[in-house]
């Protein structure tokens, strides 16, 4: 059989194809890639001949191309008639995951040929396109989140029957355990000598931002978002309704659980605190709605950079972080709280809408120690 059409590959050049029944004429099918190439060459050769192009005969790239960015199938549009409404952010990431993962690997592909077999082998390997090391469990599910929204817009739409993305298992993450800081480590961290403190955090801006952390429990995000009108001088606490983005590094007017029931946090801050605030706002006054925390050109603190100084201020205090971070500071927080305060309390103070045990480091021994004004009603009962 007489082929319908054949290939001339030149360096440097796309892909050019002549088609047997427009003989000495050749057309550039716009790309590099073989398989994108006979694609277009089908595509060309039922447009001559008068056959329909369906759906069927659409890849995956042609579909999701700009699905996020530019809301091309006009999945964002529909969220918000739905009242979903998602940030920026949101969309950013999901592209971001789209154009580095899903359309490298499956856009050449017709929708319709996309297996759950192919996801799932894909899926489990993913490593990062930057450094080509493994990514964890918990970006792998992101981006099978990502795949399965965008199939489930394809099917929605009738370009395939079933998404066969639903049919990939996530993989069930570890979550990473964060030991708190003892007490002796905490002593260490924050010696009540000034001259000792600040050797140990470098500055009297990184020893006030540790200070409120581990006097509150709040997340890094919000104390980063403080500003000198956060402060309660008269009950000596905080208050804030916002918090840094720590992908951005922009100012945003919530907090984590804001979509939880939580659109605040609070907490009460140590003399010790308190003292190095002031003396934070002598050395150099801050506008009230000024961040507190700043580091070269005003630049908020974001996660990395409080981890960088933390491990540094952690070497000159002699204390093994052991892969804890700041983080380890809010744990340490509920570990202490627990069963010294009502429950109430301290779901108030850490802004939690239930008990979250991983918070709770608790051992058998300490637990026993904070049930001893019980032992007067047993004693009565024996």
């Amino acid at each position: 059989m007489k082929s319908k059409y054949k290939f001339i590959s030149r360096k440097g050049r796309a892909i050019q194809v002549s088609f047997a029944h427009i003989p000495g004429r050749w057309f550039s099918t716009q790309t590099h890639n073989h398989t994108e190439a006979v694609l277009w060459a089908e595509r060309k050769l039922k447009e001559d001949l008068g056959s329909t192009v369906t759906k069927k005969d659409v890849t995956l790239k042609e579909f999701a191309t700009g699905f996020f960015s530019e809301d091309s199938q006009g999945y964002r549009k529909r969220n918000e008639k739905r009242k979903k409404f998602y940030s920026d952010h949101y969309y950013k990431a999901h592209q971001g995951r789209l154009d580095n993962y899903i359309i490298p690997r499956f856009g050449m592909f017709l929708l319709s040929a996309i297996s759950d077999v192919m996801i799932e082998d894909w899926f489990v390997e993913l490593v990062s396109h930057t450094n080509g090391t493994e990514l964890s469990d918990d970006s792998k599910n992101k981006v099978l989140f990502c795949f399965r929204m965008v199939l489930q817009e394809a099917k929605r739409q009738r370009y395939i029957k079933d998404n066969p993305a639903l049919n990939v298992k996530e993989i069930t993450a570890e979550h990473v355990r964060r030991d708190p800081f003892t007490d002796i480590e905490l002593f260490k961290m924050f010696p009540r000598n000034e001259q000792d403190l600040l050797r140990i955090w470098g500055s009297r801006m990184w020893a006030a931002y540790f200070l409120v952390m581990r006097d509150t429990g709040f997340r890094p995000g919000e104390v980063a978002a403080l500003s000198p009108s956060n402060i309660s001088e008269k009950y000596q606490g905080v208050y804030t309704e916002r918090s840094i983005d720590y992908r951005t590094a922009a100012v945003k007017d919530r907090i984590k659980t804001s979509d939880k029931g939580f659109k605040y946090k609070v907490g009460l801050l140590s003399d010790q605190a308190m003292k190095q605030i002031h003396k934070l706002l002598d050395d150099a006054p801050i506008a009230g709605n000024d961040l507190l925390f700043q580091v070269k050109q005003g630049r908020p603190i974001i996660p990395d950079t409080a981890n960088k100084h933390l491990r540094l201020s952690m070497s000159r205090a002699g204390i093994l972080l052991n892969g804890r971070t700041q983080y380890s500071l809010r744990h340490s927080f509920e570990t202490h709280l627990a069963g010294n305060v009502d429950q109430k309390i301290l779901l108030e103070l850490m802004a939690h809408t239930s008990f979250r045990k991983e918070y709770d480091h608790r051992t058998p021994e300490d637990i026993l120690n904070q049930l001893q004004p019980a032992r007067e009603v047993i004693e009565k009962r024996s």
